[in-house]
């Protein structure tokens, strides 16, 4: 509750970020490492192409993807289009990130995916807001889609808990979580700092890249509504589940006190609720523990999220609060257990 209150007062004290029209020159390298995205390429790169910052190449890495992903991208002509395809000793997003990066000819590289709409001001006010503070690192803001439906809602609800918390420790100074549809940095930092991607796991690239670089250097999160990405939602339960399943299994892999102990004490609080909950059955008194764990939990995340939910144009999910509170013990344990010895198959490979 403590952590949620602190999280809540950093994005009261964090005002929007304006950018300052500052002269931008240098050249922009955008990476995408894709596999089997062939309903989404589209739509990224003619959101790509629509920047106004102008002095920029897509760099776009083929994880040996097995449907029409390569023919959607040489359907659309531009020289600012480069695809290359990910050797055969190589597979998986990290590799295809370094990939990228080696070829690449900008000094600063912003990294998105393949299913993301990208809005026209991303470059510049991301590239001119790190230029004004010195930002060797800059994660930015990523928002679902907005689908109909209570199950969207929830989903939309949970996964701005998940950015606005990230987004909170970074302007705490307790940088802990980002998401790699939204991010810029130095080149010859990443090509530094990429060596820690922490190979063994499957996810993690965005997360253990911001762990080594905030320990050595400079980074923050940009709170501009011109930067906002969309990128698409789990569909279904088992969509959901197998991509947090897929996100929770790097836990054990994560050296930072403060990922550490939010991880922890993010689980522990649900396993409290529900533990409290399934006793109250045999003992009442414990039901008074859930209540009134429950209520002050909705108190502080609704706190919380306020602010999150309105800098994200998504204040109507506030009502979906009590419901989602309701689901939220079991989905984080039962994922946190799950991710423990379930290796789901994901875009055909099994996550490590």
């Amino acid at each position: 509750m403590i952590m949620i209150s602190m999280f809540a007062f950093a994005w009261f004290l964090r005002k929007e970020n304006i950018s300052s029209k500052k002269t931008i020159t240098k050249k922009i390298s955008v990476i995408v490492a894709f596999r089997n995205e062939e309903k989404n390429l589209d739509k990224l790169l003619k959101s790509l192409l629509n920047q106004s910052y102008k002095d920029y190449e897509i760099i776009l890495i083929n994880d040996h993807s097995n449907d029409n992903s390569t023919h959607v991208i040489n359907q659309i002509k531009n020289e600012k289009i480069k695809l290359y395809d990910l050797p055969d000793e190589f597979q998986g997003k990290k590799h295809a990130l370094r990939y990228g990066a080696k070829h690449s000819d900008g000094e600063i590289l912003f990294f998105t995916d393949a299913d993301c709409i990208i809005p026209p001001e991303w470059i510049s006010e991301t590239y001119s807001y790190m230029l004004e503070k010195d930002i060797k690192m800059l994660c930015g803001p990523v928002r679902f889609y907005n689908n109909p439906g209570i199950f969207s809602k929830l989903v939309q609800l949970e996964f701005l808990s998940m950015t606005g918390s990230g987004a909170a420790g970074t302007f705490l100074g307790l940088a802990f979580m980002c998401n790699g549809a939204n991010y810029a940095i130095e080149k010859n930092i990443f090509s530094e700092a990429s060596a820690f991607f922490n190979d063994k796991y499957s996810s993690g690239d965005d997360v253990f890249l911001l762990h080594y670089v905030s320990g050595k250097y400079k980074v923050d999160f940009i709170k501009n509504r011109k930067c906002i990405i969309d990128t698409k939602a789990p569909e279904n339960l088992k969509e959901l589940f197998v991509q947090r399943v897929r996100w929770a299994s790097k836990t054990s892999g994560y050296k930072t006190p403060v990922s550490i102990i939010t991880a922890a004490l993010t689980f522990l609080m649900s396993f409290i609720l529900l533990v409290s909950l399934i006793a109250g059955f045999f003992k009442f008194i414990y039901i008074y523990l859930f209540i009134t764990a429950f209520f002050i939990k909705i108190f502080t995340d609704t706190l919380f999220m306020i602010p999150v939910l309105n800098f994200y144009r998504k204040s109507n999910l506030i009502w979906f609060i009590p419901l989602l509170q309701i689901f939220y013990p079991f989905y984080i344990v039962i994922t946190g257990i799950l991710s423990l010895f379930w290796h789901p198959l994901w875009k055909g490979r099994r996550v490590k």
